[in-house]
């Protein structure tokens, strides 16, 4: 009984720990977004929510360097702006 409510409370650890994570990655993207001069704030918050809401895309932001982040920039915001 013991070990079933230890696995539990550390699975329960572990996701608490990785929303945690999750989030900070969440609050990072404005502000890295804000290092690039190209955008202007209303493409920056859209580039930032569609990136919040796919975290593929957005492992890849951060992955990638800095010159790569503003072509990745231009073609999130071109191809929103064909959705």
């Amino acid at each position: 009984m013991f070990g079933q409510i230890a696995e539990t409370m550390g699975h329960i650890a572990k996701r608490v720990g990785s929303e945690f994570d999750n989030r900070q990655r969440r609050e990072q993207v404005y502000v890295r977004l804000s290092e690039i001069d190209i955008i202007l704030v209303e493409a920056r918050v859209a580039i930032a929510q569609y990136l919040c809401n796919n975290t593929k895309d957005m492992d890849l932001f951060f992955s990638l360097p800095d010159e790569a982040k503003t072509v990745f920039v231009t073609n999130t915001m071109r191809n929103l702006a064909n959705i």
